[in-house]
């Protein structure tokens, strides 16, 4: 936080009940946080009560009982307030015309107006008596601190190989033709690797030096739409805006990014990708994204590499598609926020990307795990032979053939599940035979006299009904077959093995193996799944 803003900030917790924070509770369907209170700001400063100074010339009170918002600023040297009404907008507007605040930008679709000052006390004397909330985060790409594996066991990267392992085996160089995507982030340069964007527009400035941009944006971008064998992507095909709204430090501001998904709409985007947010549930960045969802601009957006059950927003909110990350074993990465919020997941470790200076680089995260979900949802809107569907058509079309992982249906680490653009490309290819064994688990008795259980879990991932498939699970407390008589394309089916574990050690693993037999008549597309071995613990 700038010094400038925390005296500001210091203002209004002297008479507040400190300010906001948390989380709200997210149900499946996302619902909006509640807004915090409001508190009011008096004309006193940090060290004490200073004297009053002249009156504005133009004073207003634009007082209408509501908050006015202040948020903190990129810049030290200047600070963002937001509106409620438009009235009360041009009130403060025409005000600060006897003051001595500058006006730096403006938004005046949402009320905001970022402004520089010298002296904070002639900010407070401008709004004494207003109705006031901060918000003091700063939007920005999520933190690496613990994307290169951290302590996980095990954890296999994708390199160049994340499109095979897709699904993605035939010519892919005209996905997403016809579709316009916006990537918000630290700006995207020229590279080998990418094709021409449309537009380059700067809501923070790119630096002289344009190979010591921070090359964030270029490796999103290149995720999306890279047409090199080094670095490509899902749907080069797009057309791509590029929208810098983070600095090379990789922070940007809430004005910024809500300038950002307003420039992304005008320019005309079908889809935004958001590989960068806040903890913080920011109202100007909330009103941003519904006017995108007004307009049928659809978002995707990182859920944040904070290794906790919370998302980032622009992420948590609820038109959003929030995306979380695995590894090339399709296991969750500990780094990958989690939660009710969670839409899918995608590759998210050690993928190939470009970088500017023409060069490549391998990167981590749920940064690198939306541009994916996103080219994806391009690709599914338009294959190379016209866009066919809206972006939300697509989305849910990519939501629905997600591989299911982790406990059966939608779940707080997975969401949907995991992409898998081969089944969304084939959903139209009859007779396709894939079945899966997705999962097994060890689950603890819930009381005396209930039997702890393994279950194992397998999905139709075909586009054929799965007959009379045959499950057999072996175990160190003996081995069990199962037989599914019908699954229909997409579905899932557990089965439950009860056992007690008395006498065993909760350290000691218990090693667990599960093989599948096809009763449909036919080759499964990708028998590699069709077996499963591994240790599970009871913890």
């Amino acid at each position: 936080m700038n010094l400038k803003f925390r005296h500001f900030l210091i203002l209004v917790i002297a008479v507040t009940c400190g300010l906001i924070g948390g989380w709200a509770a997210r149900g499946r369907e996302k619902t909006a946080v509640s807004r915090p209170s409001v508190s009011q700001v008096r004309g006193a400063s940090p060290k004490g009560a200073l004297p009053r100074q002249v009156p504005l010339l133009h004073r207003d009170e634009f007082r209408d009982g509501t908050a006015v918002e202040i948020f903190a600023s990129s810049d030290p040297g200047q600070v963002i307030l937001r509106f409620p009404t438009d009235e009360a907008y041009g009130e403060f507007l025409y005000a600060l015309g006897g003051s001595r605040i500058d006006v730096v930008d403006r938004l005046d679709r949402l009320r905001a107006v970022r402004l520089g000052y010298d002296e904070w006390t002639d900010l407070t004397n401008l709004l004494e008596g207003e109705n006031i909330v901060a918000y003091d985060s700063l939007p920005g790409v999520p933190a690496p601190s613990s994307v290169r594996g951290g302590n996980q066991a095990g954890v296999v990267g994708f390199d160049e190989d994340f499109l095979v392992w897709l699904g993605i085996t035939s010519d892919n160089s005209q996905w997403g033709a016809g579709v316009k995507v916006a990537v918000l982030d630290t700006g995207i340069i020229a590279h080998p690797a990418l094709p021409g964007f449309s537009e380059s527009i700067a809501i923070t400035p790119f630096p002289a030096d344009l190979s010591t941009t921070n090359g964030h944006g270029t490796a999103v971008a290149s995720l999306i739409a890279g047409i090199d064998p080094l670095a490509r992507g899902i749907a080069p095909g797009v057309e791509l805006v590029s929208i810098r709204v983070g600095d090379d430090s990789g922070k940007a501001d809430s004005f910024a990014l809500a300038a950002g998904i307003l420039a992304a709409v005008d320019a005309g985007s079908h889809i935004i990708n958001c590989s960068m947010g806040t903890t913080e549930n920011n109202p100007l960045i909330e009103d941003a994204v519904l006017y995108a969802r007004q307009r049928q601009v659809l978002i995707v957006a990182a859920a944040g590499n904070s290794e906790r059950g919370e998302a980032c927003y622009p992420a948590a909110y609820p038109s959003v598609i929030s995306v979380g990350s695995v590894d090339a074993r399709s296991e969750h990465l500990d780094f990958s926020n989690y939660g009710t919020f969670l839409s899918v997941t995608a590759p998210g470790y050690a993928i190939h990307a470009a970088w500017p200076g023409n060069r490549y680089s391998r990167i981590s995260g749920t940064s690198a795990s939306a541009p994916l979900v996103t080219g994806a949802i391009a690709a599914t809107m338009s294959n190379g032979h016209g866009v066919s569907m809206t972006a939300s058509q697509a989305a849910d079309i990519v939501m629905h053939y997600a591989d299911d992982a982790g406990i059966p249906g939608p779940d707080s680490q997975y969401g949907v599940g995991i992409l898998n653009i081969g089944r969304i490309m084939g959903r139209d290819v009859p007779g396709t035979i894939d079945a899966a064994i997705t999962q097994q688990r060890l689950v603890k008795s819930s009381g005396p006299g209930i039997s702890d259980r393994i279950e194992v879990t397998v999905q139709n991932r075909g586009t054929a009904s799965l007959i009379s498939t045959s499950v057999e699970l072996t175990t160190p407390f003996g081995s069990r077959q199962f037989n599914a008589t019908m699954i229909a394309p997409g579905g899932i089916q557990t089965f439950s093995m009860p056992f007690r574990l008395t006498g065993i050690s909760k350290d000691k693993p218990i090693q667990v193996s599960s093989s599948l037999v096809l009763g449909t008549p036919g080759q499964d597309s990708t028998p590699q799944n069709n077996h499963r071995s591994e240790s599970l613990y009871r913890r």
